[in-house]
């Protein structure tokens, strides 16, 4: 995917992503509420070329947004 600015990524819910139109995959990382492995999300790049990778919990409808490079 690609955004205009990444300080966007920030106001980006659950709840505004259509979850079945985007590419998951199974991923280490443990969501901190429930303990249950998130998903990772497709990274985003910016229009200055940073990447951020998105992992999602879907029972606690979690997303986090972390820089990749």
């Amino acid at each position: 995917m690609k955004i205009d600015k990444a300080g966007d990524l920030i106001y980006w819910t659950y709840y505004m992503i259509d979850w079945k139109k985007v590419v998951q995959e199974p991923s280490d990382r443990r969501c901190q509420q429930c303990g249950k492995p998130m998903q990772k999300v497709e990274a985003v790049t910016d229009a200055k070329g940073a990447s951020y990778d998105g992992y999602v919990c879907h029972g606690d409808k979690v997303l986090v947004w972390v820089r990749s490079r």
